[in-house]
């Protein structure tokens, strides 16, 4: 939850921080992965199949990645970037072309991570929040 906090994304009383919180219900409905230090989870990502309850835009040839977090305190030590990987070879051994996410439009950093493993931006895929209209953007990485 800090990671999402810290990123200013949000409102503090956005009710996106109960829904993602519902860690229970994510493991019933999709494949969560965790990365650990020192006996610590320190970064998670939720692996959505195509017309699950928390597929927001994958297809069914598609694995969706959403959900990523790293606690702030370890960002950009590689923490993130090993649960990406992670996830497009869940894709590859699942049979699975691509793996697809939604990020914000403005989040740079983010976006600098997917790019920097080889993700494209798919436009002609992107949307908008429906409770608030803001701007989201496509990814994808073709596993093959």
């Amino acid at each position: 939850m800090d990671s999402y906090r810290a990123t200013g994304y949000f409102e503090p009383d956005s009710t996106y921080f109960d829904f993602i919180a519902d860690t229970a219900d994510r493991a019933r409905h999709a494949e969560l992965l965790v990365a650990e230090r020192a006996g610590r989870i320190v970064a998670s990502v939720t692996l959505i199949r195509a017309g699950t309850r928390y597929a927001d835009i994958c297809r069914e040839d598609e694995l969706e990645m959403r959900m990523l977090a790293v606690d702030p305190a370890v960002q950009r030590t590689g923490a993130g970037r090993l649960l990406v990987r992670a996830a497009v070879e869940r894709a590859r051994e699942l049979g699975l072309a691509r793996v697809a996410l939604t990020t914000g439009a403005g989040w740079t950093a983010p976006r600098g991570l997917y790019e920097s493993l080889g993700f494209a931006h798919v436009p002609e895929r992107d949307w908008f929040v429906p409770s608030n209209g803001a701007p989201l953007v496509v990814y994808t990485y073709d596993v093959g």
